[in-house]
């Protein structure tokens, strides 16, 4: 185990029991716990990022666009916007080009078992990147 991570282990030990139950602190330790394995994946695994912040700032346009969007054309409409701007985002994320991408997925979308032998996850970005050919 990384000396930090284990380190960090042995203080919560050691604070918890000196806490009440209510004391936010005790509340964060509990999380940390309950989540020990995810919070620390980044470690045993590089490709992790250690934070999400990327996602964060590139889905903040889209919440707020959506926001903005709420009476224009209704929320039904604003939410299909922000579904198409967060698939577009994805894209942009990985690597691909989003119109192809909606194009092959859209094509796709509600044949896909009976005409195209696929799963609704094989209509994803990535596994749209993961295809030999995207024609």
């Amino acid at each position: 185990m990384i000396p930090l991570k284990l380190s960090f282990g042995v203080w919560m030990n050691a604070v918890e029991p000196t806490l009440v139950p209510s004391d936010p602190l005790a509340a964060t330790i509990r999380y940390y716990r309950n989540h020990w394995n995810a919070l620390f994946r980044f470690i045993d695994e590089p490709d992790i990022p250690i934070d999400n912040s990327a996602s964060e700032r590139e889905f903040q346009a889209v919440a707020k666009l959506r926001l903005n969007s709420l009476f224009a054309g209704g929320t039904e409409g604003a939410h299909r916007a922000a579904v198409l701007l967060g698939i577009a985002a994805t894209c942009r994320a990985i690597g691909i080009d989003s119109l192809a991408y909606m194009a092959w997925a859209f094509e796709r979308l509600g044949t896909h078992r009976e005409h195209f032998a696929l799963q609704l996850a094989d209509l994803t970005p990535a596994a749209f990147k993961r295809l030999p050919t995207t024609t």
